[in-house]
């Protein structure tokens, strides 16, 4: 079975190494109007082509549509290379993604705290509820829903992930999504700010980092 984030990794690579290729043959100027154009077409080709696997079809009918109506500004090279980035850094060499264990996860809900965020883990979430923080930033998960995603993984001693995982934010979110990275987790956007939790935003961890939409990016390392 052809995971999504496994094609997803293997499209923007060979997009971006295409480019490259096309650049190094003197058929495409290196600057940003021409290299939108070339990703442009590039993505056009490869759905008419049908080059890569179904769970990709939409993401590229999204891109097409930024790159008509956004041309260069849809900035399609530079997704394309943070995409490449975000999941090699999760991905062993072989490009399959480590194990989510609940190690990474309770070193991310240390990392929150040590930046000031109220964590809430304790407590069984299974109706609409307020929150209050005093405006302190806040990761709130339900402790049935976060029980029931860990369990041990076949051939490991610690528990991996095993079940999607929603968390609730109220806080920076790019800070937020920055130390899931370091910790080895992406988070994938259910809604900014309606949730079950009042004020906070919903997103969702998945076994293996495995969604099958575009995860939120982290901040690039320069």
């Amino acid at each position: 079975m052809t995971l999504f984030y496994q094609e997803l990794y293997k499209l923007v690579t060979e997009g971006l190494a295409e480019l490259q290729a096309s650049q190094d043959a003197g058929k495409t100027p290196v600057n940003p109007v021409s290299e939108a154009h070339y990703i442009s077409a590039w993505v056009t080709k490869a759905i008419k082509q049908h080059r890569y696997e179904h769970c990709m079809a939409k993401t590229l009918m999204q891109w097409q549509q930024q790159a008509r109506s956004m041309g260069q500004h849809a900035q399609l090279r530079l997704l394309f290379e943070n995409l490449a980035e975000t999941y090699a850094g999760i991905m062993d060499d072989q490009h399959v993604a480590h194990t989510i264990t609940d190690a990474n996860f309770q070193a991310f809900c240390q990392q929150l705290e040590q930046q000031d965020w109220q964590v809430t883990t304790e407590y069984e979430i299974n109706r609409k509820v307020k929150h209050h923080t005093d405006g302190q930033a806040s990761l709130v998960v339900c402790c049935k829903k976060l029980d029931e995603a860990f369990d041990v993984v076949e051939g490991q001693s610690k528990k991996g992930l095993v079940k999607p995982l929603s968390i609730f934010i109220r806080g920076n979110t790019q800070a937020l999504i920055d130390a899931a990275f370091a910790n080895g987790l992406l988070l994938y956007k259910v809604t900014d700010y309606k949730s079950i939790v009042k004020y906070h935003g919903e997103y969702i961890i998945h076994p293996d980092n495995n969604g099958n939409h575009l995860p939120e990016l982290p901040t690039r390392q320069q």
